[in-house]
């Protein structure tokens, strides 16, 4: 039955030093959630990376001795093992596994700090591999193309800019293209990235145009765009330092037939899921406006696609909307889950 799946949803939870394991129960009836476990953890979490083998989870945050890292075991039934805890060379931000999983990666916005980190096998974050910063700073995500041969770090506001990056799954190395910036439109803001499942396509947030662009990566890695699509036109130009009007994160259905946008007003009620359809060639059209709670800061995909997560920051919620199958979203739930986090990920029940 459409609609019908059971995930797990795993959230840094910062007052309380632990990650939560809230699982999800999908169906024509409704959704129903329940925390099934959690582990206490060494610092404060505050962001959380997907392994690709979907049997472990990353968690990074900091304590007295700085940067942290703690790889977290999902065993059979959801239960959670604290595998190790390791010291990070630099402070993190935005952080991923590269497609082997032999690879942790973290960008940090305030300095432009790029690192690769070396995954030992039992899954612990141990040495650095590669460590560089972007020319410009806040670098906003790191993620590696589906083929892992690639990495595009975007910065915003003041310092708009899109680097791009040859990546070596043997060694972690980081090696830039030429030409190394792929020059977004001034003022845009690639934020985060989504890839296409099917074609050398990806499609990033621009925090400051309020859309989204689609770029087709090249044989060489070499980023050509191919579309910008606005959502609503800001309230007044960008300043430094002022918040209004601002996109945060993407999201890509795993069929790659619908993607999301979420934009964050600060100062008043416009805060939206933005729907698209994705046509044949990857391009855009819009499906879709759809108001959500206080600051929707992260969002994802159920791993059927059916459903659309949402994390509000604003009014510390976790929201649910049914993927209609035009690309429209239905509200489906909402609770509370005030764990002073922006981040979760997402794994599917077997």
């Amino acid at each position: 039955m459409y609609g019908e799946e059971s995930f797990s949803i795993f959230v840094p939870d910062k007052p309380n030093m632990q990650l939560m394991n809230l699982t999800v129960h999908a169906s024509s009836d409704g959704i129903s959630i329940s925390e099934t476990t959690h582990v206490a953890l060494p610092f404060n979490p505050s962001g959380i990376a997907n392994h690709p083998n979907e049997s472990l989870v990353i968690v990074t945050g900091s304590n007295k001795e700085g940067a942290q890292a703690a790889s977290v075991k999902i065993a059979d039934g959801g239960a959670l093992q604290l595998v190790s805890s390791s010291n990070l060379s630099h402070p993190t931000g935005y952080t991923s596994v590269d497609r082997t999983g032999r690879y942790f990666m973290a960008a940090n916005y305030g300095t432009g700090q790029i690192s690769t980190y070396n995954m030992n096998q039992d899954g612990a974050v141990g040495s650095l591999a590669d460590s560089l910063r972007t020319p410009k700073r806040e670098a906003h995500c790191i993620l590696t193309t589906p083929d892992n041969r690639f990495v595009y770090i975007p910065s915003v506001k003041l310092n708009n800019a899109l680097y791009q990056y040859a990546f070596d799954e043997t060694t972690g190395r980081l090696t830039p293209l030429e030409p190394f910036n792929a020059k977004p439109p001034a003022m845009f803001g690639p934020r985060h990235v989504a890839y296409h499942p099917n074609l050398p396509l990806l499609y990033f947030s621009n925090e400051q145009q309020l859309g989204v662009s689609l770029y087709k990566i090249g044989e060489d890695g070499l980023l050509t765009d191919r579309q910008h699509v606005p959502t609503i036109p800001r309230r007044s130009p960008f300043e430094q330092g002022k918040r209004d009007l601002h996109a945060s994160d993407i999201a890509l259905t795993p069929d790659g037939n619908f993607l999301f946008v979420a934009l964050r007003d600060f100062n008043g009620d416009e805060d939206s899921i933005f729907s698209f359809i994705v046509e044949s060639e990857g391009k855009l059209s819009p499906a879709g406006r759809t108001k959500t709670g206080d600051i929707p800061w992260k969002i994802d995909t159920s791993p059927s696609g059916n459903y659309l997560i949402t994390r509000q920051m604003g009014d510390q919620t976790l929201s649910f909307f049914k993927v209609e199958t035009d690309g429209s979203l239905k509200h489906a739930k909402t609770i509370e889950l005030p764990a002073q986090t922006n981040d979760f990920s997402v794994v599917g029940l077997d």
